[in-house]
């Protein structure tokens, strides 16, 4: 019920900012794997030159979630700055395990890119936008894609990028609230879930350091904007803070912004003093995708 209200705030605010500007197409197939359909909804601003487009790449623990989850806080600064908008969907876990989501989030990228005057959209100003599982989803596949798949920006809303720090918190943050460390570590279910085990072991952990994003980050990635709240007991702030040392080590552009008192999900976000986030969008995207002082 809850990403049912979002949705339909979502779409009041597109009529408020002029919805015979947008063309809306839902449930596109970008791919057929063993019979499992994936499908994208594209919200396509109208237009006579192709368009930047956020990919919006949803929540859910890995294990749960749909393309509709689009939350008007954040598509509203987009729309002010003339984005169009493509919500995918993947493969869930535990059906599915790493790195089969990332796959699925990659091959999205490839069949717009494919499909880029049926979209209108530019294919050299695709930005890569996810929250919580979907905020380690695109971090990770703006570090570590096929080649063809590169992408001008990520934003990624408090998403996890380093595993094997997350695995080895003492007390653990899972669920809204602390624990102390399980003999296992500190795995989530839904991280469990996709990862496919869920205990730390030798032969485990290098698949940890392997889905982890900052195993991946090279000098020659698109730049990031991290957004976290600092009181996050789903997935600490001290993730996003390791994805930023670890991109500046390697002289990347990465810009960090801590949401004082946020809770894991940008509903929480909602005091006055919490709005900065929307202004760090736009400046974002202004400055760094649309190249525009």
């Amino acid at each position: 019920m809850r990403f049912l209200f979002s949705f339909i705030v979502f779409l009041l605010t597109v009529t408020c900012h002029g919805q015979s500007s947008y063309e809306t197409e839902k449930d596109i197939e970008f791919a057929n794997i063993d019979g499992v359909s994936l499908k994208l909804d594209a919200y396509l601003l109208r237009a006579e030159t192709p368009m930047p487009c956020i990919v919006y790449v949803h929540g859910g623990g890995f294990t749960s979630g749909d393309k509709a989850q689009i939350q008007a806080p954040i598509f509203e600064p987009l729309m002010q700055l003339g984005f169009s908008y493509i919500s995918i969907n993947y493969r869930l876990a535990p059906e599915v395990t790493y790195p089969t989501l990332t796959d699925d989030v990659e091959r999205a990228i490839a069949f717009i890119k494919a499909n880029t005057k049926r979209f209108n959209v530019n294919p050299d100003k695709l930005v890569l936008m996810g929250d919580s599982a979907g905020g380690l989803l695109v971090s990770y596949v703006g570090a570590k894609h096929k080649p063809g798949n590169e992408v001008a920006g990520v934003i990624s809303f408090f998403g996890e990028h380093d595993l094997v720090i997350r695995a080895s918190e003492n007390p653990c943050a899972v669920d809204g609230k602390t624990i102390a460390r399980p003999k296992g570590g500190c795995i989530s279910a839904g991280l469990a879930a996709y990862l496919g085990f869920k205990e730390v072991t030798a032969e485990t952990r290098k698949l940890l350091a392997a889905a982890s994003c900052v195993t991946h980050v090279d000098e020659d990635m698109p730049p990031y904007l991290l957004l976290h709240g600092t009181r996050d007991y789903g997935v600490p702030i001290e993730q996003s803070i390791s994805m930023y040392q670890t991109m500046r080590k390697r002289r990347n552009y990465c810009r960090l912004v801590s949401v004082v008192g946020g809770n894991h999900g940008i509903g929480s976000w909602s005091q006055p003093g919490q709005q900065h986030y929307k202004a760090a969008l736009r400046q974002f995207l202004t400055k760094q995708v649309l190249e525009v002082e």
